[in-house]
């Protein structure tokens, strides 16, 4: 199989590390304003200009992520994970409207603080669907199952998602 890698896209002058979902929720509303505000015509904020219905959407799809990857022999030391995409994602990349991004070999990331869904987890919620969520083991299983071929994976599975969602449950040394 190809080397596989992961990439998280973040907005230039942003710390790559800060997750707006581990900040008291006070705290989170006041940072999710301020950013907003902040970048009234950013793609990437706009989900915090309507922050009251997106915080409690993204607690949901974190909980059910994370309570089904530890069903599945995850141990996140997170309750919120940092979000990749596998390899890359022209969509994201446009959204953050930035080619700022941090990549990571697959093979680095622990097996028991990686799972994936194939699609954005808290978009699949938020319209009442229920995440796939995969282990490492799982995600190479079902590659292989297209011959190893990523790219036929990626086009027979995602459907009509962007992107493989990508759940880092630690931070990583870079």
């Amino acid at each position: 199989m190809e080397k596989l890698y992961i990439t998280h896209y973040y907005y230039p002058g942003t710390d790559p590390w800060k997750n707006i979902m581990n900040l008291p929720e006070d705290e989170a509303f006041r940072v999710a304003k301020e950013l907003s505000e902040a970048h009234p015509n950013t793609t990437c904020f706009g989900r915090f200009a309507d922050f009251e219905n997106y915080y409690p959407a993204r607690k949901k799809a974190d909980a059910f992520v994370r309570e089904k990857f530890i069903g599945l022999g995850g141990n996140p030391k997170l309750e919120h994970p940092y979000s990749f995409t596998f390899l890359e994602c022209d969509y994201l990349r446009e959204w953050f409207n930035s080619s700022e991004k941090i990549i990571f070999d697959l093979e680095s990331i622990p097996d028991d603080q990686v799972s994936f869904t194939l699609g954005d987890s808290c978009a699949l919620i938020v319209h009442g669907n229920e995440p796939v969520v995969l282990t490492k083991k799982l995600l190479f299983e079902r590659i292989e199952k297209f011959n190893g071929s990523v790219d036929v994976f990626l086009k027979e599975s995602l459907g009509k998602y962007a992107y493989v969602e990508v759940q880092v449950w630690d931070r990583i040394s870079e």
